[in-house]
């Protein structure tokens, strides 16, 4: 079933570099804000580029992240970023960005970009699904789920190889105590001792759940093997590859289809 969805405009604008804070060893959140005070208008599950010159020698990258925060009319001209540093090239960003802000130089970022934002109709039950840093994505969505309808039917699935890549799990977590019909479920791919929640791929949980997914509107962000996969897994829990909507179908699409 093919989709028909309008294309946002792209603009380009100057941004401040608000602050660049840890939220654990290696993961940052990173807070812009318009020069111009004009709007950063996007839908929640998009992203954007931001145009870095990452290695100071002239030559700008543009770089894909999602946009962790919904768009809010109380601060339409700021956005937060969560990135992770976990290799020489993403270290050289975060080191960029603390740059920008001590020495107050702005950057460019473009945006609106993606097609798989928050467009599903809230009265039907809702699955996240996120491995690693594609919890970005997730936690935007949620957040306008939860603004527009409190008692929204969602399930939230994160899964990491390592415990210390989780971040934010408090909130997640008062999430859950706070909306009644909000289940957040932490998954660590592997066994450890010093896990307590649980383990497995996301499907093998998702299926431990006995969740009849024949009306759930699914948003999926990770690996293009990690959503293939686990929309295979799932089908025989009744979940609809129109039911489904993520990133990889734009930059990774393929071409079988899931049995409906």
């Amino acid at each position: 079933m093919s989709r028909v969805v309008a294309e946002d405009k792209v603009g380009t604008y100057a941004c401040s570099v608000i602050s660049v804070r840890p939220l654990n060893g290696i993961i940052f959140e990173i807070e812009l804000q318009s020069l111009k005070g004009e709007h950063l208008s996007y839908k929640s599950g998009q992203y954007l580029a931001l145009e870095l010159d990452v290695n100071n020698d002239g030559q700008v990258h543009s770089l894909f992240y999602t946009i962790a925060s919904r768009f809010n009319l109380e601060q339409p001209n700021s956005l937060q970023l969560i990135i992770q540093k976990n290799s020489e090239f993403s270290s050289k960003v975060i080191d960029r960005l603390m740059e920008a802000l001590q020495n107050q130089e702005p950057v460019n970022i473009a945006l609106p970009m993606g097609k798989a934002f928050l467009q599903t109709d809230l009265r039907f039950p809702h699955v996240l699904i996120a491995a690693g840093s594609g919890i970005s994505k997730i936690k935007s969505i949620a957040e306008e789920i939860l603004t527009q309808r409190p008692d929204a039917n969602v399930r939230i699935y994160w899964s990491n190889r390592k415990i210390d890549d989780f971040f934010m799990l408090s909130r997640f977590h008062e999430w859950s105590e706070f909306h009644q019909n909000l289940h957040f479920t932490p998954i660590l791919e592997s066994a450890d001792k010093k896990w307590c929640g649980r383990t497995g791929y996301i499907y093998e949980v998702i299926k431990e759940d006995l969740l009849d997914l024949s009306d759930a509107q699914t948003y999926l962000c990770g690996s293009p093997q990690m959503v293939y996969g686990t929309m295979d897994e799932l089908r025989s829990e009744g979940l609809k590859q129109e039911n489904c909507y993520s990133d990889v179908f734009e930059f990774a699409p393929k071409e079988r289809k899931i049995a409906v």
